[in-house]
């Protein structure tokens, strides 16, 4: 991979009609046949050749290309007009070329949830915890010198690694052994000129996730103190690639990484990371990792957090691992108690020990005012509302939950129920809040507003209940985690799986935090690969997602079907890469998987041999032998409305009913 030169000034204009905007456009060019290069130099000078010979483009390319890719498209990147595109686009060499898209990140104890770490099984006994793999981290970059990239008993990283490190010498080791930054290149020394360390804490959260090393005593806010927090190939290597400035990641420095990953030597690439929906030519995560999965990578990538509504799945390319987000079985309680005695289970992840469990007044300011405003609770719209000394319920929505803790604060009020949207029902996503806050799901709100319209003098406590473990029916599909089917492609199944992602503890820029998103779940299933990797080293990409896929979990840890917390009447299907959903709160959609329980090792792929590369038709029939031969529905999460079973002859468009195999895929956990 080698840097040009950008700039976007001193340049000679094609004379064509159109845009005079300098756009950053990805370019796919024919490959040359007759002339193979060794350098990457010489694969720059190339690229710099067929843009110069665009008609009156002499000695531009050298001013415009910012990347010359080589190993996962046949291609470059450079600040174009439209007009010169279309110009460009008459030349033999020319394929193809679009304008590059914006990314954006999409924001412990799940090794154990997912039975990695079980004495009687264990996958981390059978592959050694991922040593001498490598993994790919694309995101914000990395926290250096967080114990969670301690290398104590880490081996050297394997001789096939080719990378570098660009933080201090003594900041990479033998666990983090990579680190380079693909935002804003320098023109003359063709690198970065921001450092790879991790300035918003996604990166570090997302590494730390899929590969940490083990932290004992690791917690947030006091939380989950007594746990040992582990990624899920603890012994793997981290290699960093920097490619998100704040929440922005371009899609040329996306596939610049992409590229360098690949020459560098990595097993896994993990993406945490979404953008809009395109058509797969024009897709650089798609087309990238199309060409990373052919050199023996596996790529894995979140779904999206912009569920539950059909048709908002993004990385939805059938080669590449989709990646849900599911609950565990950890919940942080907090419980309010009405005056009438009802308790409901809430979640916070700050739990106050001298918060006295004595009833306070208990007001809703939108049922007090009428004003749409003040049950949000938004800045202003507490004024002349008594709420001091009183617990205040604020509908989730309209402005942040870190908002709403202000404004009841500076209102006076002594603590605060959050009650979520219906589309998020039975999801509850925890923050650390300055008051004693329970956040509640959408049907326990209705009560709490039920209970306080028919009483005269409503009150309530909140009671702070700490980490608990094993919480019944788990895991559950997050309402937030997006759902399928694929808008480019509606007959593909996405997402393929899921993952733990609600309330994930791992490390942050600051010793660690929760979180929750696709972007947590999607690192579980590249530590997973990782490990699949590891007890199989000749398992192509496709083979190991196989693997993952059939050898996922159909039901939860109560050994009923796995919960959707999506509201009642949005039916998904779903199999969870785990031991099963979160019911937590009263009474959740099922999923309907129709498979038995099959364990995670020893893993085998559909066939006895690898496939050599992944064709959807082709995995779609082996399904359809599988499903033949053993008289059992595997179950792909597809993250779709409840309707007829789906034909696996008959893909079609109908975005409304689907006929075929029953084809489900868990919520992984």
């Amino acid at each position: 991979l080698l840097l040009c030169v950008c700039a976007s000034f001193l340049i000679t204009c094609l004379h064509v009609y159109g845009s005079d905007e300098l756009t950053v456009y990805i370019v796919h060019v024919k490959g040359s046949e007759d002339v193979t290069f060794s350098a990457a130099e010489q694969w720059s000078d190339w690229y710099c050749s067929l843009l110069n010979s665009a008609k009156d483009a002499a000695n531009v390319a050298d001013l415009r290309i910012v990347y010359s890719y080589r190993n996962v498209i046949t291609g470059f990147c450079a600040r174009l007009r439209q007009r010169e595109v279309e110009a460009m686009s008459k030349l033999d060499w020319f394929l193809h070329a679009y304008p590059s898209p914006v990314y954006r990140p999409l924001t412990t104890h799940t090794p154990e949830f997912l039975g990695l770490s079980q004495p009687s099984h264990s996958v981390w006994n059978a592959t050694n915890m991922g040593e001498g793999i490598i993994i790919g981290i694309l995101d914000t970059g990395i926290t250096p010198g967080h114990p969670s990239f301690d290398d104590d008993g880490m081996p050297p990283p394997p001789a096939k690694w080719n990378g570098r490190c660009d933080l201090n010498a003594s900041a990479c080791n033998n666990k983090l052994i990579g680190a380079r930054s693909f935002v804003n290149y320098d023109k003359v020394t063709r690198r970065s000129t921001a450092t790879p360390v991790d300035d918003e804490g996604h990166g570090t959260h997302t590494a730390s996730t899929a590969a940490g090393a083990f932290v004992t005593n690791a917690s947030a806010y006091g939380n989950a103190r007594a746990i040992t927090a582990s990624g899920m190939a603890p012994r793997a290597h981290i290699a960093v690639y920097k490619v998100c400035n704040e929440d922005t990641c371009h899609g040329y420095d996306i596939l610049a990484a992409m590229d360098a990953a690949v020459d560098d030597g990595v097993d896994v690439i993990s993406l945490s990371l979404g953008g809009p929906s395109a058509d797969f030519h024009s897709n650089p995560v798609a087309q990238g990792g199309f060409k990373a999965i052919n050199k023996g990578v596996f790529v894995s990538c979140s779904a999206g957090n912009t569920g539950p509504n059909r048709g908002t799945v993004t990385n939805d390319a059938p080669w590449l691992l989709t990646v849900g987000a599911s609950t565990t079985d950890r919940s942080f309680l907090s419980t309010v108690k009405l005056g009438d005695g009802q308790e409901l289970d809430g979640e916070s992840l700050s739990q106050p020990r001298d918060f006295e469990s004595k009833m306070l007044p208990l007001v809703y300011p939108g049922h007090a005012t009428g004003n749409e405003n003040s049950s949000f609770c938004l800045s202003g719209s507490l004024d002349g509302v008594d709420v001091h000394g009183k617990i205040v319920v604020c509908d989730d929505g309209g402005n942040g939950k870190a908002e709403k803790d202000d404004v009841v604060k500076s209102a006076g009020g002594s603590g605060m129920i959050i009650v979520n949207s219906p589309d998020f029902a039975y999801s509850t996503l925890v923050e650390p809040h300055l008051l004693r806050t329970s956040n509640v799901p959408y049907a326990d709100g209705l009560k709490i507003k039920a209970y306080i319209n028919t009483t005269s003098a409503p009150t309530a406590t909140i009671i702070f209940k700490g980490t608990v473990m094993h919480t019944p029916h788990s895991p559950a599909m997050a309402s937030f985690s997006s759902r399928g089917p694929s808008q480019i492609t509606p007959g593909i199944l996405k997402p393929d799986i899921t993952g733990p992602g609600v309330n994930i503890l791992a490390a942050w820029t600051s010793a660690f935090e929760v979180f929750s998103g696709t972007s947590m779940s999607c690192p579980h299933l590249s530590g997973v690969a990782a490990l699949i990797k590891k007890a199989h080293p000749d398992w192509s990409p496709a083979a190991i997602k196989s693997a993952i896929m059939t050898t996922a979990y159909a039901t939860d840890n109560s050994r009923g079907p796995i919960l959707d917390e999506t509201p009642p009447g949005r039916l998904v299907r779903g199999r969870s890469w785990s031991r099963g959903p979160a019911e937590g709160h009263g009474p959740r959609t099922r999923l309907r998987p129709h498979a038995p329980r099959l364990h995670s090792l020893p893993l085998r792929p559909l066939r006895q041999q690898p496939c050599p590369s992944y064709s959807w038709r082709t995995s779609e029939l082996l399904l359809r032998e599988e499903h033949q031969r053993s008289r059992a529905e595997l179950s792909f999460h597809i993250g779709q409305a409840a309707g007829d079973p789906f034909d696996a002859g008959q893909l079609h468009a109908d975005s409304d009913q689907r006929q075929g195999a029953k084809v489900d895929v868990p919520g992984d956990g």
